[in-house]
């Protein structure tokens, strides 16, 4: 904590003689909307599970931000009402336990303004990066840390953050986030682990602005009339999946997913719909066969799936969430409902990249990779707008 007081101190000092030593920077090809930042934590480890109580504590966290204010430079930028970019870097002693360790992460993240004035701004914070427990699960070593059962893990991060702007080099903030690590049951065990935290920081915006960099996306202004179509949006794609599970069952195991989801955008930030998937996992067959159950035909434990879809369009980056129903299958333990997470990118006109996490009620159940590919599918007759 002293090491970080001692930075927070640096940036104060550095504002406040920050004035005449700016107007070297003031170049129109020095971008002016770097600001670094520090935040403190405090929270405590949500118990999901009976078998995490036992780590239950409380303690401090700590953040050091780099991140950029965005000026419209991609259309998306200006939807979003400029939101910033940037990556933090996060630490926690998660209370000192000696079989939990400490949690290290790099998130990037948008934080995205809800509300904004001229000096006060309300939004909301996502992270998604990589993170790192010092002491996972070992049942010979560590048999009391049935958090985790890996060093790297994903490190998600959601966070309802206040900015007061106190002046151009300075700004305070505050807020209310979790913090999430799993590695999406890749290797078992993974309870996962959770972190309740509040949050205040300083940011400091270390160059002068730039008056040559204005808003960069310019709306058309000459007369004219774009033909739009009525169109679905229809994605098709499948993943693999792995999971670990030597500690539970010996073996690892590779899980197939195919899915199609159909998208109607209903503004330039959302696209509602349905979806549509079968999973093959065949851990399910050992989950069934050590209960009892005879497996004759390794096809029944097919689950088709259908799901209400929807979709967070940030010009070719996709954020997509799935609320699901099981139609069938002969694996029953995780219960009839089911959640999609997943990332999409696309990397060619049609076809994207994704990273899917299934989840049955906020526990992970394995993350896939995959590759899908995007058409249009025409309902109605062309309009003028």
């Amino acid at each position: 904590m002293s090491v970080f007081l001692r930075f927070i101190g640096i940036i104060l000092i550095i504002t406040f003689q920050a004035n005449p030593v700016q107007a070297q920077f003031e170049h129109k090809l020095v971008s002016s909307n770097l600001v670094i930042e520090g935040k403190i934590n405090y929270g405590f480890l949500y118990a999901q599970h009976l078998e995490l109580e036992l780590f239950n504590a409380h303690f401090p966290a700590f953040e050091l931000i780099v991140e950029k204010l965005t000026y419209g430079k991609h259309k998306w930028e200006r939807d979003y009402n400029y939101p910033l970019i940037g990556v933090s870097m996060f630490y926690s002693g998660i209370g000192n336990n000696p079989s939990l360790g400490s949690a290290y992460a790099a998130m990037p993240f948008l934080n995205f303004p809800l509300y904004k004035n001229n000096r006060f701004t309300a939004g909301f914070r996502f992270a998604l990066g990589v993170g790192y427990i010092t002491k996972p699960f070992n049942r010979i070593t560590n048999f009391r840390n049935l958090a985790i059962g890996s060093h790297l893990n994903a490190a998600v991060n959601l966070m309802a953050e206040v900015r007061y702007r106190i002046n151009y080099f300075l700004t305070v903030t505050a807020g209310a986030s979790l913090q999430h690590f799993s590695n999406g049951s890749l290797k078992q065990p993974n309870y996962g682990i959770n972190l309740m935290l509040v949050n205040v920081g300083v940011a400091y915006r270390p160059f002068r602005e730039n008056h040559n960099i204005t808003d960069r996306f310019y709306a058309p202004v000459e007369p004219y009339s774009a033909i739009l179509r009525k169109t679905i949006g229809i994605d098709v794609g499948g993943l693999l999946g792995y999971k670990n599970m030597q500690a539970v069952y010996g073996k690892n195991y590779w899980i197939t997913h195919f899915y199609g989801n159909s998208f109607l955008q209903v503004s330039p930030k959302s696209k509602f719909g349905i979806g549509l998937d079968f999973s093959y996992d065949p851990s399910q067959i050992t989950t069934l066969e050590r209960a009892g159950i005879p497996v004759t035909n390794k096809m029944s434990i097919i689950r088709p799936g259908i799901n209400g879809a929807y979709q967070l369009v940030m010009a070719r980056l996709g954020f997509i969430v799935n609320l699901g129903y099981y139609l069938g299958g002969k694996e029953k333990s995780n219960g009839p409902l089911y959640e999609k997470i997943s990332v999409q990118y696309g990397f060619a006109k049609d076809l994207f990249a994704t990273v899917m996490i299934k989840v049955h009620w906020g526990r992970a159940d394995y993350i896939g990779w995959g590759l899908g590919y995007r058409f249009d599918v025409v309902y109605g007759k062309k309009t003028l707008k």
